[in-house]
């Protein structure tokens, strides 16, 4: 690991990825890597029980940079003495900025998907779906080689597009529709926002990019479909929401497919435009997460019912977004207006929540209370602050603190067990986070330090 700027886990949750920028260009390359995630929880030490021994781990003797109780676990020299915790790994370009993993939804296959600055490209990795998979499982990053071919970087090559086109320079964030085959890419400096189309039977493509965005795009997420649109297959195109560091706002961006034109060319659209007022300035937005678990409680509701889920439809999702100006969690809600001609999908900010500096990521996930139930959280990491704020939509307060080592970014939830990881950008490793509320010695902290911690080069 070095500089790891992405986090996933594989759908059935035995591998967990990490994808390292190589940001110093000590090395002549970027990394993506595929670890045990199975053997990783093996080797976590069980610090929440009474008298519990770090064992050959030992004590932590460096709290202040790396909290966590024990030592750090080796990725290749594990407690457990089994070898590697490194399953496989392939070389990318530098100055990737995320990862999303992506899985197939009408047959098996998983797929990775990168922003990579240094190419410019969309790097793209097939890799095992082992949903329904008994051990053992071929952790096998496929693109091409020891390192990614041109074949998976998508945006390089005009030859492969019907306009001709190649990315433009700084994409950074990336999101994927519900139907899993239209990706959507921001971009730092060009005022622009990518569309790559993922065909699971061929090769993913650079399709459109969209200009007349403010600078500084950053995050970007997808819209749930509501399922009004599915089952009354009304003409409804995907949507998504951007941020943006330079401009005060949350763009909806809208795909549409072009299926009536012989070929089709599909495109991206700026569809509108939400202003952030809440905050002092509303500059500088970072993360956004978009939550439809209300919406999809009272879809579950209707069966398919026509009437009752098209005012399903109009139930709020929830918006996160963290914000610098001040730092603080964005907090709104979209409200589709499904019909059988529009979907507006606009959003309102309605509610700011105070962090400290630096805040940047946001994810949707949950805690285990202490009478052992799941309840939904929203985590925002602080990267300068060296925190991240668990808030609680339904008390609408932020309700737990962890306190990290340097540089926390990228973050992941464990689907078996009550853990986050927490990739420290600054020092090369992932912290374990207990999410577990009946451990009351150790929720919500850094349990385990996955790596050894690697300072960057120029403070040695």
């Amino acid at each position: 690991m070095y500089f790891p700027v992405g986090l996933a886990v594989s759908p059935g949750g035995h591998t967990l990825y990490v994808a390292n920028s190589d940001f110093d260009l000590q090395y002549n390359s970027g990394t993506v890597i595929a670890l045990d995630l199975d053997r990783v929880r093996s080797n976590v030490p069980r610090v929440w029980e009474a008298n519990a021994p770090c064992g050959s781990l030992g004590q932590n003797t460096m709290k202040l940079l790396y909290p966590g109780p024990c030592g750090p676990i080796s990725l290749h020299h594990p407690p457990d003495g089994q070898g590697s915790l490194v399953a496989a790994s392939v070389r990318i370009g530098a100055f990737a900025t995320d990862m999303i993993a992506v899985k197939r939804p009408d047959a098996p296959a998983s797929r990775l998907f990168l922003p990579v600055r240094g190419d410019p490209s969309i790097t793209w990795i097939d890799v095992e779906d082992d949903t329904d998979l008994e051990p053992p499982f071929h952790r096998v990053l496929h693109c091409g080689g020891e390192r990614c071919d041109a074949r998976h970087r998508a945006g390089e090559n005009p030859n492969t597009n019907l306009r001709r086109t190649v990315l433009p320079p700084e994409p950074y964030g990336i999101a994927v529709s519900e139907s899993r085959d239209v990706v959507v890419v921001t971009h730092q400096t060009t005022g622009s926002v990518s569309l790559v189309s993922n065909a699971w039977d061929g090769i993913p493509t650079l399709e459109f990019v969209s200009g007349g965005f403010p600078i500084g795009g950053v995050g970007v997420a997808a819209l749930p479909v509501p399922r009004y649109v599915t089952v009354s297959q009304s003409d409804y195109q995907p949507g998504f929401l951007a941020t943006f560091r330079a401009s005060p706002e949350i763009d909806l961006i809208r795909y549409f497919d072009d299926r009536a034109a012989a070929p089709a060319r599909p495109f991206l659209v700026r569809a509108g435009v939400a202003p952030i007022r809440v905050n002092a300035s509303g500059y500088d937005s970072r993360g956004i997460a978009i939550d439809p678990t209300d919406r999809r409680a009272c879809e579950a509701e209707c069966q398919d019912d026509l009437a009752c889920l098209q005012a399903c439809a109009s139930v709020p999702v929830q918006v996160y977004v963290a914000n610098r100006t001040p730092p603080s969690l964005l907090v709104g809600e979209t409200r589709s207006n499904v019909s059988p001609t529009a979907s507006d999908d606009l959003v309102t900010v309605f509610d700011t929540i105070p962090l400290t500096y630096g805040a940047s990521r946001v994810l949707l996930g949950s805690v285990v209370n202490t009478a052992g139930q799941s309840e939904r959280r929203v985590f925002v990491s602080c990267f300068d602050a060296r925190f991240i704020f668990i808030y609680d939509p339904v008390t609408r307060r932020i309700d737990g603190q962890i306190r990290t080592g340097r540089g926390p970014h990228a973050m992941v939830l464990d689907p078996h067990e009550p853990l986050l990881y927490v990739a420290h950008f600054t020092d090369s490793y992932i912290g374990v986070v207990d999410l577990d509320q009946r451990h009351a010695t150790t929720y919500p902290s850094i349990i385990a330090t996955l790596g050894i911690p690697l300072p960057p080069r120029e403070s040695k």
